[in-house]
């Protein structure tokens, strides 16, 4: 049975049959987005996707994603408003006022807008400048992402990090997608824990008391791959430092599940009630459910996979 047809037996629209813009034929896959990433595409045959990091030469659209003259010019002559540039500083967030000014528009006051001088005097303090979603307003990355996104059937965005000499990164943090680390300047160390096998044993964000980490060193032009779930952190050796991560976030399991549920349940009215005694309720909730199993079986797999993708591949990418 199709998707269209398990919906229709619950009442429910498909999965599949609103779908517009790329189409997917199951043909491209990760190994296809690892080429475009290296300098030579035939090192992408060798790269333990989804397995360990890895160290790599960076294809030059990707080593020239950004300049450092470009986070130049973005401080002394552009628009960029908070919290598009940000601070951290010790794992902590700069507070806004710190980074930003006012600017008189048409005799208006507008507040948030970067200052330059400002964010300056944070670098020199020891704080990383971060400068999010390039994917959204810097043509080399959004041209990258975009490109990415239908290779990887996922999710692709990208984020500057801009850190002074002698200064460490965030605390040991565990990321919720899979990472490219493209080196534009400098040298930064990066220090690298375990690799989880279970999605079941880790959840993002910081981590403690783990054991010694192994350490790469990132020099320009060469890119680090991390898995999705490996513990890290780092530090700016003897010149300061300028990356880019770019961030790839493929479909989630728990996204089959909704997907597919809301296929065979769209059109139960969200005012409909399980009435009655508790004998009926329980009656009605066993027929409903057992309704919803058989049509969940029936679900067309390869057209709810496509939509998937295609939902991911569209939607912007985010840090």
């Amino acid at each position: 049975m199709t998707t269209t047809e398990a919906a229709s037996e619950t009442g429910s629209e498909t999965v599949s049959d609103r779908t517009t813009g790329p189409v997917f034929t199951g043909t491209a896959g990760p190994r296809d987005g690892l080429r475009l990433l290296c300098r030579d595409p035939r090192t992408a045959d060798d790269l333990p996707w989804g397995e360990a990091h890895a160290v790599f030469d960076a294809a030059q659209e990707v080593a020239a994603i950004v300049s450092r003259q470009d986070l130049e010019d973005w401080l002394e002559c552009s628009l960029l408003h908070y919290p598009v540039l940000n601070a951290m500083r010790g794992g902590t967030p700069v507070p806004p006022e710190a980074l930003t000014r006012v600017m008189h528009v048409s005799g208006d006051p507008r507040a948030g807008y970067v200052d330059a001088a400002k964010v300056r005097f944070q670098l020199a303090a020891g704080a990383t400048v971060v400068v999010q979603n390039l994917h959204e307003w810097h043509r080399p990355a959004q041209h990258l992402c975009r490109r990415l996104a239908q290779l990887f059937s996922a999710k692709a965005g990208a984020v500057a990090f801009w850190t002074r000499a002698g200064e460490d990164g965030l605390r040991v943090h565990r990321d919720d997608g899979h990472l490219f680390v493209v080196q534009i300047s400098g040298t930064k160390r990066w220090y690298l824990y375990d690799t989880p096998r279970d999605a079941a044993d880790w959840s993002p964000g910081y981590v403690e008391d783990l054991a010694t980490a192994r350490t790469v060193d990132l020099r320009p032009g060469q890119v680090l791959y991390l898995p999705e779930g490996i513990a890290h952190h780092t530090r700016t050796l003897d010149t300061e430092s300028v990356h880019v991560t770019v961030a790839i976030r493929e479909p989630r399991l728990r996204d089959t599940v909704e997907l597919a549920v809301r296929a065979c349940l769209a059109r139960i009215p969200d005012h409909a009630t399980l009435s009655g005694t508790t004998a009926e309720r329980e009656e009605t909730a066993d027929e409903l459910l057992t309704r919803l199993a058989e049509a969940l079986g029936r679900v067309d797999r390869a057209a709810l996979v496509r939509d998937l993708s295609r939902r991911a591949a569209e939607t912007r990418g985010s840090r």
